[in-house]
This record gives structure tokens, sequence and C-alpha cells, in this order.
């Protein structure tokens, strides 16, 4: 992808006369979209390989991210104008990749702040079920509220992310940032040592979590684990991934915990996105 993009912003500056502002701006946000849609499988995504799927990946990224609506825009123009470019000028593109790419959702709703006996509830849930997906449940509840992870990043964890001795996970970012596991290791390490190898023995398969046939679970699938769970203690039906994220933010600010620390360990463009009131923390 990277050999891709270098041809096309050597076109803006020959072909299209474009400013050397406007070829660095194109430029960061190529990379950037590069980074994103190659993380979690091990391999680099070509332009032949770019498909709906790692396009969405990256809106959903892009949207969960807390740039400004305008900065928003801007990234996916330069995606469009890339997109335009491979498909009159590249071969291998057999599909309008365009098309495929969709805007943001609009803004949604605040989710939902858990206190923290209801996040306790919550993470204690699965070990009523005696099982290797109670234990998986357990491990991603435990992970999604301690480290902050996005739904998407979650699900993209390979197993060698993960260091149990040293008690930290990698997330997939450039430069990869290290997040301490915290209370969230001793689940992590039951359904390490416990669980997959149940779920899945093969060496070949590298995802951290993982579905009941064995495959890499899916988005949608974590999101059934959190709602699943939360239904389950009694919490109702508006509790999602993302209400683990803002309350593990919330619950840092309230324990006074710098706007900077909540940003950078949630991965948020600026600290400026987080806001505060009647309970709720935006981003």
């Amino acid at each position: 992808m990277r050999t891709a993009i270098l041809r096309f912003l050597t076109f803006l500056r020959e072909q299209r006369g474009s400013a050397d502002n406007t070829i660095l701006a194109y430029r960061t946000d190529l990379k950037q979209m590069d980074q994103v849609v190659s993380r979690g499988k091990g391999a680099q995504v070509t332009p032949p390989t770019l498909d709906r799927e790692k396009l969405r990946r990256y809106v959903e990224w892009l949207s969960e991210s807390g740039y400004r609506p305008a900065t928003v825009a801007r990234k996916m123009a330069a995606v469009r104008s890339f997109l335009d470019y491979l498909g009159e000028h590249e071969e291998g593109i057999t599909q309008n990749l365009t098309l495929e790419l969709q805007s943001p959702p609009a803004p949604r709703r605040r989710p939902r702040i858990l206190t923290k006996d209801e996040i306790d509830r919550l993470l204690a849930a699965p070990a009523t079920l005696d099982s290797s997906r109670g234990l998986r449940d357990a491990a991603i509840l435990a992970l999604l509220y301690v480290t902050g992870l996005r739904a998407a990043e979650a699900v993209g964890l390979r197993i060698d992310d993960v260091e149990l001795a040293a008690g930290v996970i990698r997330r997939a970012r450039q430069p990869a940032q290290v997040l301490k596991l915290g209370e969230s290791l001793p689940a992590l390490r039951r359904y390490l040592e416990e669980a997959r190898g149940q779920l899945n023995s093969s060496a070949s398969e590298k995802a951290l979590f993982l579905n009941q046939r064995g495959q890499s679970l899916s988005r949608q699938g974590l999101w059934l684990v959190v709602k699943r769970w939360a239904q389950a203690t009694g919490l109702g039906p508006d509790v999602s991934p993302y209400s683990l994220r803002h309350s593990l933010a919330h619950h840092m600010l309230n324990q006074g915990r710098t706007r900077r620390e909540v940003q950078e360990l949630l991965g948020l463009s600026s600290p400026n996105v987080l806001r505060v009131g009647r309970g709720k923390v935006e981003s």
C-alpha cells in the first residue's frame, strides 16, 4: 500500500500540480489509513486486497478517535481521492472502492456510564458459567474496562500482543502503545491457560479472542458478549463496549487523574474531546 500511496502523491504533484501543503496532508492521512487497515493480521494490505471490511474498520476507527467533524471530513476526502486514483491507474482493482467507503455515522447518543458497583457486578458475572466461554467472556469484560480498548481494537488483538509475564498488552498503534493489564491479568491468564486451547488448539490461529467455532471473534460477537452479561446482571439493554470505555474515563477523572492521562490511555486525538457532564464522558 505504501508504494501505491507514493505513486498517488507523485501523481498529485506532477499531474495535478497540487501544493506541497496539500500533498503533505494527504501523505499524513493516507499513512494513518494504511496503519489502521493493516493492523491485526500481520501482513501489509495491498490495493488489490483492500476491501469493504478493511475500509469499514478505518471508518469505525475514525469515528471513535475524537477528531472534529472538519478533520474527519478532510481525512475522508483524502482517502476517497486515493481510492479514485487506484480505480483509474492501478492494476488488480476489480471493484469501485470509493463506493465501499461509507461516511462515519452521525454522532451517537452518549453511552451509559456505569457505577463502580455495577462494573464489579458485570465483571464478576461470567464466573457463573463454568466453561471456556465463561472464561473468555470474563477476560473480555475485564480487559475492556481496565484498558479502555475500543471494540475493534479488542477483536484485532493477537496472542503475541500479550505478555503475561510483564503484565502488559500492546495496542496496535504507530508507535505501538503498551498498556498495563492490571486487574484484568488474572482473567486473561485463566482464559489463555485454560480456555483458548479448548476453542482452538491450532497454532495457525493467532487471534486472541475466539468464537465458539474457534475463529477470530467478530466485533458483533464482542458486542453480544457485553450485552448478554449486562442483561444477565440486570443492568439493562443500553450497556455496550462503549459503556465500559467511557465508564473507565469517568472513574479516572473522578479519582483525580488528568485529562491528558485519560487521553493517552484511551488513545484519543486530544484531551479536549473529553466532556464531563451529568455523569457522562464523551470522546
